[in-house]
């Protein structure tokens, strides 16, 4: 390492007599001589300073006159900018400054200075530096306990922090990249679902030390879309009713008449256990207001009738296709999130004539129900013929459906199927109702519908 250099003089400011001030440059050369010299201008000063220490140094330098564009002034600055320099290039330091300058503005809307100032305060040394593909697998390790449509909510949302590079630090995230990841969503709903998944993600980031702020703090507040209140139109109601009955032996009829005569919410139907449905009402403790609100659901004469032939025995499996191949049956014009619990609460509300019970009932307040669910039916006639609508009704009625790739049988109700497997063997009932007898030992099986053990017909002839 080289010695380091030592300075033999100072400059000092001092006011004269008169009231002016002056600078004096003093100090010791090697033989011992003292220096102390006085200077009216402070510029001066700062040149005879600087090369009395070159020559202090043994580093006598001859001057020549150059030509420059720049000042007297200036020319001090430069000179003195050199001497603290050390051995960098002065376009060398600008242009470094210039360069952090442009990269502090291209991030944020932050000088250099503040920007120092952000990265002094919130800088951690336990800022670990994980690429976004594996914090968003730990991420997602820790969301196994939530709901299967939410544990996909957030896989889906992160999965759009993968596609610029996966490599790409946790840390290095900003604003413009969110940005420009949501940017492609023109709809509100999928713009706003996606960076609130986004959102969750940054926030657990900051808590893990993987990054020093969320990024999505800092972006303009969201956009919230217009409420659109739709219900089913009674035909459409019809078209969902009797597909459901029709559609994979009926194993999604109890689920489509809870939504539609009870008015539960879908997360709240996706928790609710045969057990929690009794003789006459129906306890919900689960959906969104989990550990919040417990309550309690009447079962209408409509709902019950549903029950009693088609009972609750959970979501049936693969329900989000089901549910998708019942709303294509249904051909609805304005499907919109929540359209069966905004036709159950509007249908409600019509019957009941009673804002408040029906906002109780269903676990909402009377400005929800105006602003997200309520739509008017004006015939009476059609209000109370929605009440009526039982599985005998629904069957009865002439309704055209499109069930393609999927052949409608119509079952017997369980009672009279009970029956029928007792009258004549399997084989033979099968013809009479076009099916075969596997298909009847399986529905009864399902059913819980006892059928006669083997042998049972050949001792009924032969008794005979």
């Amino acid at each position: 390492m080289g010695k380091k250099s030592v300075e033999r003089f100072i400059l000092k400011d001092f006011e004269n007599r008169s009231g002016t001030r002056s600078w004096r440059v003093t100090g010791s050369w090697p033989d011992g001589t003292r220096e102390r010299t006085n200077f009216e201008d402070r510029g001066d000063a700062i040149e005879h300073k600087a090369r009395i220490e070159k020559e202090a140094g043994g580093r006598r330098e001859a001057y020549q006159l150059s030509r420059t564009a720049l000042s007297r002034e200036e020319l001090v600055d430069a000179e003195n900018a050199l001497a603290i320099s050390g051995k960098q290039s002065l376009s060398e330091m600008v242009t470094h400054y210039l360069k952090l300058q442009k990269d502090v503005a291209d991030c944020s809307n932050l000088n250099l200075d503040q920007a120092m100032a952000f990265f002094r305060n919130h800088y951690s040394a336990e800022i670990e530096e994980l690429s976004i593909y594996v914090a968003r697998e730990r991420f997602l390790g820790t969301r196994r306990n939530l709901e299967a449509t939410t544990v996909r909510h957030y896989e889906s949302a992160t999965r759009l922090l993968l596609s610029p590079d996966p490599n790409k630090f946790v840390h290095q995230f900003t604003v413009k990249d969110i940005d420009k990841m949501l940017g492609k969503y023109k709809n509100l709903n999928s713009f706003n679902t996606n960076r609130r998944g986004i959102n969750v993600f940054f926030n657990w980031a900051v808590r893990y030390h993987l990054c020093m702020e969320n990024p999505c703090l800092r972006m303009d507040k969201p956009i919230r879309p217009e409420s659109h209140i739709a219900i089913l139109s009674p035909d459409e109601v019809r078209r969902l009713l009797k597909a459901s009955l029709l559609m994979n032996d009926g194993v999604s009829a109890a689920t489509i008449a809870i939504f539609l005569f009870a008015g539960l919410r879908p997360s709240e139907l996706q928790d609710l256990k045969p057990e929690d449905i009794k003789s006459e009402r129906i306890r919900v403790v689960g959906g969104k207001l989990r550990r919040k609100l417990k309550r309690s659901v009447q079962i209408s004469p409509v709902l019950k009738a549903w029950l009693d032939e088609y009972p609750f025995r959970g979501l049936p499996s693969g329900w989000d296709y089901k549910r998708r191949k019942l709303k294509d049956v249904t051909k609805a014009e304005n499907w919109v999130s929540d359209i069966l619990r905004h036709t159950s609460i509007s249908y409600q509300l019509e019957r009941d004539q009673d804002q408040g019970k029906v906002a109780f009932v269903n676990g909402t307040s009377a400005g929800v129900i105006d602003q997200h669910y309520r739509d008017v039916i004006d015939d009476p006639e059609v209000v109370k013929a929605f009440w009526l609508l039982t599985p005998k009704q629904v069957l009865s009625e002439e309704i055209e459906l499109d069930l393609k790739k999927a052949r409608v049988i119509e079952w017997p109700t369980d009672a009279l199927l009970a029956k029928l497997v007792w009258e004549k063997p399997l084989s033979r009932l099968a013809v009479d109702l076009n099916i075969t007898d596997s298909a009847i030992r399986k529905r009864c099986i399902k059913r819980k519908i006892e059928l006669p053990r083997n042998g049972y017909w050949q001792k009924q002839k032969s008794a005979l």
